[in-house]
């Protein structure tokens, strides 16, 4: 008699390829690029996959122990996690870095942002893909692009009634 734990099945003694965490992937995208995979670049990365939404670098490093690393540090492996496409950097209206983690598993996507709170959530569809693919088959390279979306949440619009106001132009007259 068989166990309940084995099988006469042909194919049950094929093994599967298991699935590699977020984690082991950059840390072999980073070993392919000839990088070292240091303690503090893990806890980078450990942080930044934690994270749903972007972050800016100041807040990363309040993630992050202090023993860890530094903040030249965040900024320098942040700049090349970049290069290797293991982060993407989106923007504030005022012009602060955001980064997070560049998710195999998740597709491309933008945000909108909220310019009192700061607040970010994702936008999944855009049409900007399909301006790439259009590039690349006309010959471009290493094609990269910015889309920020900014405006007032709701939350915040209910806190402060004067912001949901717009300012209208003087029309001119002939």
């Amino acid at each position: 008699m068989i166990a309940a734990t084995q099988s006469n099945h042909p194919l049950a003694s094929v093994a599967t390829k298991p699935e590699i965490s977020n984690l082991e992937a950059a840390c072999v995208r980073l070993r392919q690029a000839q990088m070292r995979v240091t303690k503090p670049r893990i806890s980078i990365l450990e942080a930044l996959i934690r994270r749903e939404n972007p972050i800016s670098i100041e807040q990363l490093h309040q993630d992050l122990n202090e023993s860890s690393c530094d903040l030249v540090t965040v900024y320098r492996c942040l700049a090349a996690f970049e290069e290797l496409g293991l982060v993407r950097r989106s923007f504030q209206h005022n012009g602060t870095g955001l980064y997070e983690f560049a998710h195999a598993s998740r597709s491309r996507h933008y945000h909108v942002l909220c310019k009192v709170c700061g607040k970010s959530e994702p936008v999944e569809y855009f049409s900007v893909e399909g301006m790439e693919r259009m590039l690349t088959e006309r010959g471009f390279t290493q094609l990269s692009h910015i889309v920020e979306f900014f405006g007032i949440c709701p939350a915040c619009q209910i806190k402060s009634p004067a912001r949901q106001t717009s300012v209208t132009l003087p029309t001119e007259t002939l």
